[in-house]
């Protein structure tokens, strides 16, 4: 992946679910048909209403409670993960630090964080680390090319391999974390949170169609997060000058199942799993089992 694809699919990966449909408005005709395949959200399951937590200013809040590993369920207490944290009010700080989250991952971009401030950054009962998971810190929307994957799927599989030093030092920081709940975000909340996520649960062994699954309801928890952020009025005013960058994001929308089977098939056929893949890009035997612990996982 060159530079310039590299920061177009972070720009992209910036962006709110809530914008989508300004995407296609924005993009050709033709691609008014991918973003609605994109965006058809997948309903949640009864069982899922046990792991969401209700906020006033963030969206897709939920924890990992109760999915099934290898060797049992996920405590409540293990991760939360979340969209971008920028309007939290006073009792959504409360209500996260009632539910035991004591370290925030941050897997924004320097730009994100400064457009949109994670509000428990400052907040004394929260360690916080900010790790772009991208690689990149500067949105340089001059920059941003046509170039990059047809679709999100191939994005996810390309990142495996392009951002190991980051997802190294993600799980090595979770692993470090010895008490409380470990909360991860992004801006959107589906992608880099996503793949966060997917990895956790497969190291778990939580069956591939519930991680699918947990990836896919983010579409529906994210209906109503808002679209006014300065990065968003940015990305708008690009695509209305370069249509064919509107016609390629407006397919990248969404929480489509196929995005999580293509990054897991490859996952496992190119690393035999995640905890294989934790082990190539250098996280410890020591630190994986730490990571079990966590996850209720320990053998």
């Amino acid at each position: 992946m060159n530079r310039s694809t590299e920061l177009t699919l972070a720009l992209m990966l910036a962006l709110p679910l809530a914008g989508a449909p300004a995407i296609a408005a924005a993009a050709p005709p033709a691609a008014a048909a991918a973003t609605a395949a994109a965006t058809t959200n997948v309903a949640p399951a009864a069982d899922d209403a046990q792991r969401v937590i209700p906020l006033q200013g963030a969206w897709n809040v939920r924890s990992f409670a109760g999915l099934q590993g290898s060797h049992g369920p996920i405590p409540a207490t293990a991760f939360v993960r979340t969209a971008d944290l920028g309007r939290l009010t006073e009792a959504d700080r409360d209500a996260l630090a009632a539910a035991g989250v004591k370290l925030d991952i941050d897997l924004r971009t320097a730009d994100e964080q400064a457009q949109s401030p994670d509000l428990l950054a400052d907040d004394d009962r929260f360690a916080y680390q900010r790790i772009s998971l991208m690689g990149t810190e500067k949105m340089d929307l001059q920059k941003m090319m046509t170039s990059f994957p047809d679709s999100l799927g191939e994005a996810y599989v390309q990142w495996l391999g392009h951002s190991q030093p980051q997802f190294k030092q993600v799980f090595q920081r979770i692993a470090a974390q010895q008490d409380g709940a470990v909360l991860f975000h992004c801006t959107a909340g589906k992608d880099r949170t996503g793949i966060i996520a997917g990895l956790l649960l497969d190291l778990a062994g939580v069956p591939k169609a519930q991680i699918v699954h947990n990836y896919a309801i983010s579409a529906h928890y994210l209906e109503g997060q808002p679209k006014d952020s300065a990065m968003n009025a940015q990305i708008m005013a690009l695509i209305k000058q370069n249509p064919e960058i509107g016609r390629k994001m407006a397919g990248m929308a969404g929480t489509a199942p196929d995005n999580m089977e293509q990054f897991l098939a490859a996952l496992h056929s190119q690393y035999g799993g995640a905890e294989g893949y934790l082990k190539s890009i250098g996280v410890s035997e020591q630190e994986i089992q730490q990571l079990k612990v966590r996850l209720g996982q320990a053998s």
